[in-house]
């Protein structure tokens, strides 16, 4: 294990945090989809969350158990900054949405860590919720555009943006109690 967070902890911040994020999109939708259809290409949010993202790396390379590689962690650690460096100079395209597809499979390491050795079968809606995370990830970063596409489809529609919005605060509840009550 690499977080020794509880899963009531880890279900509280993160039912939180999208209860957050969610109610102030649908509060004030106008300004939310503005926000959301300029964030695919932001370099500034780009910026931000991939510094989040080569941070959270290189602490990972540089804490976690490597056995016999323990040697090389170093090199690691480099690895992971040159890294994030690399991509920011290079890889500008669609950079905010890449860097939000690798803090989504790192954030979902922790979800899964949270759930480790866990017996009741409410941790799965946690489980299944870091999987969903680590298949998004995976296509944001591979696919980039598929967000723009996506901001694009829901927000093209006032109704289905807003119950997009309501049902994403109605999961960030059910997380909410779940961690405040059964975990």
């Amino acid at each position: 294990m690499i977080y020794s967070f509880p899963l009531s902890q880890v279900a509280v911040w993160l039912g939180l945090g999208s209860l957050l994020i969610h109610a102030w999109c649908f509060l004030d939708y106008e300004k939310a989809v503005a926000w959301w259809r300029a964030f695919p290409r932001s370099e500034t949010a780009g910026g931000v969350l991939l510094a989040l993202a080569t941070a959270w790396a290189a602490w990972l390379a540089g804490t976690m158990n490597l056995m016999e590689y323990t040697r090389f962690r170093p090199l690691f650690v480099l690895a992971a900054v040159a890294l994030g460096v690399s991509s920011w100079l290079y890889v500008r395209e669609f950079i905010a949405v890449r860097a939000l597809g690798i803090l989504l499979l790192l954030g979902a390491n922790v979800l899964l860590d949270a759930c480790f050795l866990r017996e009741d079968a409410l941790r799965l809606v946690v489980v299944v919720y870091a999987y969903v995370l680590i298949v998004q990830g995976m296509f944001l970063v591979g696919s980039p555009y598929l967000l723009r596409d996506a901001i694009g489809w829901v927000f093209a529609n006032p109704f289905r943006g807003k119950l997009l919005l309501f049902l994403g605060m109605g999961f960030a509840l059910c997380l909410l109690g779940l961690g405040i009550f059964a975990y």
